[in-house]
């Protein structure tokens, strides 16, 4: 009997590990979870204020928005389109007690709607960043403040990098001279 529950459980597991490593590459870009450090390091970089709405797109377990719930008094909305990784981050948003704060959606970060984001977090490929810009560009409030980790967003000049270079602070700053909006 013991047998047959450990094989189970390794098979269950070997599946689950499968699923996670072959699944983006169908339905996105691979994961890279974060330190808790690093976390907390782009959470003040990006400069988060209580109350602002912070937008993960690609937000894999939503450990980032849980974070800055958490931590800032920040809302989140993050969507990922893998279905594992949008159970995961619910069920750990559930756990951390802050569901009334962060929200996931399941879909496609392309197609999402972030025009209610005051920061823009990214953690995407040059070939995903790519896709997003320039188009999503017109979606977004004028004073978004955009944080790309660990790859800039071409033709786009960051205002702040970290020290290390693997922190990237975008400004639109859309309406605040006359006759120059970028």
């Amino acid at each position: 009997m013991t047998t047959l529950v450990l094989s189970t459980f390794l098979i269950g597991f070997f599946l689950l590990l499968a699923a996670v490593v072959i699944l983006p590459i169908f339905f996105g870009a691979p994961w890279h979870p974060l330190p808790s450090s690093t976390i907390q390091r782009i959470l003040g970089f990006a400069e988060i204020q209580p109350g602002e709405r912070l937008y993960d797109l690609g937000s894999g377990d939503g450990r980032v928005l849980i974070a800055a719930a958490q931590d800032y008094k920040a809302n989140g909305v993050g969507v990922e389109i893998d279905p594992i990784k949008a159970g995961v981050s619910r069920w750990l948003i559930q756990r951390a007690g802050v569901k009334d704060r962060v929200n996931i959606y399941r879909g496609d970060l392309n197609k999402f709607d972030c025009g209610e984001a005051d920061v823009l977090y990214l953690y995407l490929t040059h070939q995903a960043l790519d896709r997003l810009f320039p188009d999503i560009l017109g979606r977004l409030k004028p004073s978004v403040r955009i944080v790309s980790y660990r790859f800039l967003i071409r033709e786009l000049e960051p205002v702040k990098v970290s020290e290390d270079k693997t922190l990237f602070l975008y400004r639109l700053n859309k309406g605040k001279t006359i006759n120059d909006y970028s």
